[in-house]
């Protein structure tokens, strides 16, 4: 009986670390991209970041990065959609219904331009954020 009993806890071990490594984690599917760049808001092209709920879209990151003013913070998500993240039109843009939603046309995926979080599918990973420090008066600086 205690042998049973054994090879019970010995085979349900053994289970358990076989089903520990068939376990494949998926990866986020956008690149991490080095980035690290100053944004001059005395300048003509950044002027819609002068005042809250303004943006823009900027060059970076892996695709490009859409810079969005929330009262006193500033939000810069990448603008590669993260579904379906091999094909060309996998970008995301503000959906000129609703400018607190970025939309990927070529999906159909809606994200917050808050936060980056998936609203509606098919994605199911956020859009990468980066991190963003404003100096309190023309400058801010997008960084990861």
């Amino acid at each position: 009986m205690i042998q049973i009993y054994r090879r019970y806890i010995y085979f349900s071990q053994l289970f358990v670390v076989f089903l520990f490594l068939s376990c494949k984690e998926e990866q986020y599917p956008i690149p991490n991209v080095p980035v690290n760049q100053n944004i001059n808001l005395d300048l003509p092209a950044y002027s819609p970041l002068n005042a809250p709920g303004g943006y823009v879209y900027v060059t970076g990151g892996s695709r490009g990065i859409i810079v969005y003013r929330n009262f006193d913070e500033f939000v810069a998500l990448d603008r590669h959609s993260t579904y379906e993240s091999h094909k060309e039109c996998a970008i995301v843009e503000v959906n000129p219904d609703n400018i607190f939603e970025l939309i990927d046309t070529c999906s159909g995926s809606t994200y917050s331009i808050i936060s980056g979080v998936v609203m509606s599918g098919p994605a199911q990973y956020g859009l990468r954020r980066y991190n963003t420090y404003w100096d309190g008066a023309f400058t801010v600086n997008i960084f990861n």
